[in-house]
């Protein structure tokens, strides 16, 4: 079956419901429905926002962990022209009212009960954050600091004629959500992802990777465009089934494998490596798997030929959240030891190149840095014109600021980063956001934090800290209290001074030659 470009990612609700309405779309603790019933769960909270007064290219926030409620949340509220804010609940309560702040949402939901240790303390704090004017509404009942029930809040739902002039209305090109990734100034950006790009990404990526009804696991964090787009959204272009659970647990995605004949597992290599050292890697029946996917940083050779033995196709592709989807795709006959390093070779319906410094093409084997063009990329930051412009030239190229060279097989192998920004388990952390945050500590006057590699998250992050009367434990409880554990450096050094180059900054390669010289420490576990 050829599957169609629909004008919006919600679209594909109604498009499988008419053709398998019975088929099972989402799957979770608690529900699993099938395409008419998810039909009607998006449709019944899109009505609900509408008679809200939401509108099209209103944002709307969302606390939820990974689930399929939060999942037709996105659905309903991209169907009516918003743009949907997810907020990860390990966020601290700082970093969610910088979310907030920035992106201004109409309306705050929480898919978290205020019952769970904490999190009565965190919603009471996100009402303070954004006032009387905009509503708080829970998925169960309305209490202190919560504006309005789940009940309440779909009883108010406008009539359908209403709904479907909203979604009339809707272009492929509007915005479906924003993504936050950090920057180099310290500060988080709303990158804003296109209808457009989930939809013709999702149909390349099943073209790629799945057959008819693909049954997949999310368990990463819906406000990632891992979970967002190269699961959920892909998996519903596909017309296949999304297996949910609140977050990763290693042997309970091996039995969630067996009980609920998964086709595909995606993960980054540590999730990967922690579920091959588990028992039920042996125990468990995985015959079912098809396909076992990675990204976000390269897999070991050692690993992927564990993975092998379970006899599904191994595979990875590049991609960042600006992209929206991969770009590159290995072969399912590619060899192991060509799956170690390279992201595949560029698909043909892409516009990828690879360019040097001074903006000309570099030549097959010349490192340069990878720029992407087409509608399905980010149309930028919201309210950052400035970094927009930065991130994507006057010719619609978007620089991701990687480093690659094409090899003679046409395979493309990643050979560094133009930035500072570095990769921890798959997610993107800027130094100069942590560096903000400690020299926020009124004992700290200076903070330099670099990303060295390791075996288990990729790369993590080392911080040289120049400061007063504070310790390095002060100072791990101080980020703890304000960073996603992701975000935290694994090592911390108290310094009298750092390094400087002539012009005066921090000279990071004369830290980073310290730590080489420095004997190799075992990864602090900071997840």
């Amino acid at each position: 079956m050829t599957i169609p470009v629909l004008p919006r990612i919600s679209d594909y609700v109604g498009h499988w419901a008419g053709i398998h309405p019975e088929r099972e779309a989402l799957v979770g603790d608690s529900v699993r429905w099938t395409y008419r019933e998810l039909q009607a769960e998006v449709d019944a909270i899109a009505a609900a926002l509408v008679g809200q007064g939401v509108g099209r290219g209103d944002r709307v926030a969302l606390l939820g962990r990974t689930r399929p409620e939060c999942f037709a949340h996105f659905l309903a509220t991209a169907s009516i022209g918003a743009i949907w804010v997810g907020l990860n609940p390990r966020y601290t309560l700082d970093e969610i009212t910088a979310i907030l702040a920035d992106s201004r949402p109409r309306l705050v939901f929480s898919m978290i009960e205020p019952s769970e240790t904490g999190f009565a303390e965190l919603l009471g704090g996100i009402s303070e954050q954004t006032g009387p004017s905009v509503p708080l509404i829970t998925r169960g009942d309305a209490g202190p600091g919560i504006s309005t029930g789940w009940a309440a809040f779909l009883a108010a739902g406008t009539d359908r004629s209403s709904l479907d002039v909203a979604r009339k209305a809707v272009e492929p090109h509007d915005a479906a959500a924003m993504i936050y990734t950090s920057g180099t100034t310290g500060k988080s950006k709303g990158a804003l992802v296109p209808h457009v790009g989930l939809s013709s990404c999702g149909v390349i990526q099943t073209s790629r990777w799945y057959g008819d009804a693909p049954r997949k696991l999310c368990d990463l964090p819906l406000n990632h465009i891992g979970g967002l787009g190269d699961i959920c959204t892909s998996i519903l272009t596909a017309g296949g089934t999304v297996v949910f659970m609140a977050k990763f647990d290693a042997a309970g995605a091996l039995r969630m494998v067996e009980r609920e004949r998964l086709t595909h597992l995606y993960y980054i290599p540590t999730q990967l490596l922690a579920a091959v050292e588990t028992p039920e890697w042996e125990t468990c029946d995985l015959s079912s798997l098809e396909w076992i996917l990675w990204g976000g940083a390269a897999a070991p050779l050692g690993l992927l030929e564990r993975l092998a033995q379970k006899g599904a196709k191994l595979g990875t592709s590049y991609s960042l959240t600006e992209s929206t989807g991969s770009v590159t795709y290995t072969e399912p006959d590619d060899p192991l030891d060509v799956l170690a390093w390279s992201v595949g070779r560029i698909d043909p319906r892409y516009e990828v190149t690879i360019r040097r410094a001074d903006g000309s093409t570099a030549n097959d084997g010349e490192e340069g840095e990878i720029l992407i063009r087409g509608e399905h990329i980010t149309l930028g930051y919201f309210g950052r014109p400035e970094a927009t412009r930065e991130a994507i030239d006057a010719d619609g190229w978007l620089h991701t600021g990687d480093l690659a060279r094409i090899e003679p097989n046409g395979h493309v192998r990643l050979a560094g980063r133009l930035k500072e920004m570095y990769k921890s388990g798959g997610y993107n952390v800027y130094p100069r956001e942590i560096e903000s945050v400690l020299e926020q500590h009124p004992g700290v006057s200076l903070a330099s934090v670099v990303g060295v590699p390791d075996d288990r998250w990729g790369e993590v992050g080392h911080a040289f800290v120049v400061a007063g009367d504070v310790s390095a434990d002060e100072l791990e409880t101080f980020l703890a209290e304000r960073l996603a554990n992701y975000k935290r450096p694994k090592r911390l050094w108290l310094e009298q001074s750092l390094p400087r180059l002539p012009i005066g900054k921090v000279d990071k390669a004369a830290l980073r030659r310290r730590i080489a010289a420095e004997p190799k420490p075992t990864s602090r576990e900071n997840r």
